[in-house]
């Protein structure tokens, strides 16, 4: 009874202290508390008289916590009566209750335990902090190792280094007052790397259709994948979060901060929102992501019809799978926001049998799969065109990383970064061409919300910008080497997460498309100061999760 006692005692109050205790720190942070509160610990310790004198009630209802647990169960057990049972029953009693304990602090027998992710999928991302529990957030999130900056003294400095680096582009002409609500369909490409295409970008192409695809629409050779993993491409393409940290975002103490996807903005608007990936439920945590950033529906392998299409490793082949969209997007009120994530184009390099003898193999085992995805990607658009949709309908191409290379000019730091980025509309209404200005996955938020006319600017993050508009001195951010890089006008800037490392400047390699034209001359000293903007945003928009206070919407 005694073991019991102190178990209950020390587990149970202390988890019911924390999450009372934790109620005057979550209206600061609009997240639970997770790991990371350790970090704080000597700022508490100094601060201990001032924060008992403010927040001596809390002290108070911690001291009654206790002792109402500590009476009630000395109340209990004087009423309960000692059962006495066989020391094998015992052990069975145990070992099961160990086995009940482990499904139940998994969240039960799906591929992927549960975490602070999960909270955000159902009933609704915005009441995620109520279904959470603070010591849940603690055991089960990993404290990411980030540390305040401080390259600027005031929010005012920031916004004045952004406002500098904005350049006067071409203005689209869009009428201001009437929502464009067009359908939208956000195609992310397993692993397709730039080197796919074929000159000038790559020595051969691999991916006819997406050329295809790229000269009949908007299409950015210098696109950016702001981060090297799948999961981390996510939340940089549906929410504009670039990938800065060791952890990714959604395995990060801050998934549950202040966030807005793209589902969760255009549904106040009357958009049905779905998201397709053929690989199994929980995969990367795929649809607990896509749930936490808007999206209504989830259609995964466990929602696909026909078993037989299972490559046998990975997910549904990319050619069924792409099919099966079109036709659940049929079925989608209009208008939408869709994303379709393929999978075929990546290792185990699986073919369907069909397709063993009719695709050549390639100079790499991965680019036989590159063409079969890009030859599934040309039937689903066959398929989409001869529904009433699709005249209607943004499609935006991108892939979440790159992969094995080639070409070695693509073998470095930066080339592992380069994707292309294509804005397609089949009726022609945005403009076309070849845009040499850096691009990255992180704008494509800013470009939708702009395209539909959504006065939702204070929901995008200042590190995007529209892809409708040139911009001489547009950037693009990603994290590579334990540094912090900006691209921006032919040059890059690294600074180096160790301290008292010297900045270094150069100019981008070969593999980036030159701009055509006059441009303007790089001020190096203005990148760094906005790749220095950039990274305190973040890190400490990250802790204090106040990202949004930097918005396009409050940065003019």
């Amino acid at each position: 009874m005694k073991l019991i006692y102190g178990y209950l005692f020390v587990v149970n109050v202390s988890a019911i202290v924390v999450n009372f205790i934790d109620t005057v720190y979550f209206p600061y942070t609009g997240r639970r508390s997770g790991p990371e509160v350790f970090s704080m610990a000597n700022d508490v310790v100094s601060q201990l008289p001032e924060l008992i004198f403010v927040y001596w009630w809390y002290l108070v209802g911690s001291i009654f916590i206790l002792w109402f647990y500590i009476a009630a169960f000395r109340k209990i057990a004087r009423k309960l009566k000692a059962v006495y049972m066989h020391w094998l029953l015992v052990f069975c009693l145990c070992f099961l209750l160990v086995l009940i304990f482990i499904v139940a602090g998994r969240g039960g027998f799906q591929s992927k335990p549960i975490r602070a992710l999960n909270a955000y999928s159902y009933p609704s991302s915005s009441l995620g902090g109520l279904v959470l529990n603070t010591p849940f957030s603690i055991l089960k999130e990993d404290a990411e190792d980030l540390e305040r900056v401080h390259y600027f003294q005031s929010e005012d400095d920031i916004r004045e280094v952004l406002e500098n680096g904005k350049a006067a582009g071409a203005t689209r002409n869009k009428d201001i007052s009437e929502i464009n609500k067009q359908n939208v369909v956000i195609l992310i490409l397993e692993s397709f790397g730039l080197e796919y295409l074929g000159p000038p970008y790559g020595i051969k192409s691999y991916a006819p259709f997406i050329q295809e695809l790229a000269e009949k629409g908007r299409f950015f050779p210098n696109g950016i994948a702001n981060g090297r993993r799948s999961i981390e491409a996510v939340p940089s393409i549906l929410a504009g979060i670039p990938s800065l940290m060791s952890e990714a975002y959604m395995r990060s103490p801050y998934q549950s901060n202040t966030t807005y996807g793209l589902g969760e903005i255009v549904k106040s608007y009357g958009y049905s929102t779905a998201f397709f990936h053929g690989a199994k439920n929980g995969s990367m945590y795929f649809d607990n992501t896509t749930y936490r950033f808007g999206f209504d529906h989830y259609f995964g392998r466990n929602q696909y019809p026909d078993p037989s299409h299972f490559d046998g490793q990975w997910g549904i082949y990319d050619e069924p799978f792409l099919q099966f969209a079109v036709d659940e997007l049929d079925k989608l009120p209009k208008p939408f926001m869709s994303g379709i994530f393929t999978i075929s184009s990546h290792p185990p390099y699986n073919l369907p049998e069909q397709y063993q003898d009719s695709i050549p193999e390639g100079d790499i085992p991965m680019h036989r799969v590159v063409r079969y995805s890009d030859m599934a990607l040309r039937k689903f658009f066959e398929s989409a065109a001869k529904k009433d949709w699709y005249k209607n309908t943004l499609f935006v191409l991108t892939a979440d990383h790159t992969s094995d290379n080639f070409d070695p000019r693509f073998a470095s730091s930066l080339g592992r970064h380069q994707i292309p980025i294509i804005l397609y509309q089949p009726d022609d209404n945005i403009e076309q061409g070849v845009i040499s200005e850096v691009a990255q996955q992180i704008d494509i938020p800013a470009t939708i919300i702009d395209y539909l006319n959504l006065p939702e600017q204070d929901k995008v993050l200042p590190f995007g910008r529209s892809l409708l508009t040139q911009n001489s001195q547009a950037d693009a951010v990603i994290k590579e080497e334990d540094s912090y890089w900006l691209l921006s006008q032919g040059k890059y800037v690294k600074l180096s997460m160790e301290e008292n490392l010297p900045v270094e400047v150069g100019d981008l390699p070969a593999t980036f498309m030159k701009p055509a034209g006059q441009v303007v001359q790089a001020d190096l000293g203005q990148l760094e100061r906005r790749l220095k903007a950039y990274v305190q945003i973040y890190t400490n928009g990250l802790i204090d999760n106040s990202l949004y206070s930097f918005s396009s919407e409050n940065t003019q």
